[in-house]
């Protein structure tokens, strides 16, 4: 039987060329794997046992000073919003650090077409609070879309 980043690494070889967006993948460290995609958006994949599983992850970016609370009460009720967000986490790296998007994606019986999904998926994601956090720092909360996960138009939620 294949271990975790054996069954990613065998995945990943596949799944370049069967994604046009993706302009690269490298395996940066052992196990950990790095997908660009044409509009420069990283996504990082990290093999995990205990269940087995694949950890997506993508910077976010920092949040200037005048914006923290509102971002960080929008991201608060995100997490907590975990089954209609597909399980997807935000996480500060640290005091002042940037924010991190992840999500956890099981092995048993992954194949590619479901991880090419999973990618998908989460890349819009990445995409569109990339987009907010963009907006936020023009000053422009009120303007927004619902975002993935959160059903509400705008980000004026109350916890």
């Amino acid at each position: 039987m294949a271990t975790p980043t054996e069954q990613i690494q065998q995945l990943l070889q596949e799944i370049g060329p069967s994604m046009p967006e993706i302009d690269a993948v490298v395996q940066t460290e052992e196990p950990s794997w790095a997908i660009q995609f044409s509009d420069e958006t990283v996504i990082i994949l990290e093999a995990a046992d205990d269940p087995p599983r694949v950890v997506l992850s993508a910077e976010l970016g920092a949040v200037h000073d005048a914006q923290q609370r509102i971002i960080y009460e929008t991201l608060l009720c995100y997490n907590l919003m975990w089954r209609s967000s597909g399980g997807v986490k935000i996480g500060l790296a640290g005091p002042q650090g940037t924010l991190i998007i992840s999500s956890d994606v099981c092995l048993d019986n992954l194949t590619l077409s479901d991880l090419q999904q999973k990618i998908d998926s989460f890349l819009k994601t990445t995409r569109s609070w990339t987009q907010y956090l963009a907006k936020a720092d023009k000053g422009e909360l009120a303007e927004l879309p619902p975002l993935p996960g959160m059903g509400m138009a705008g980000m004026n939620m109350q916890a």
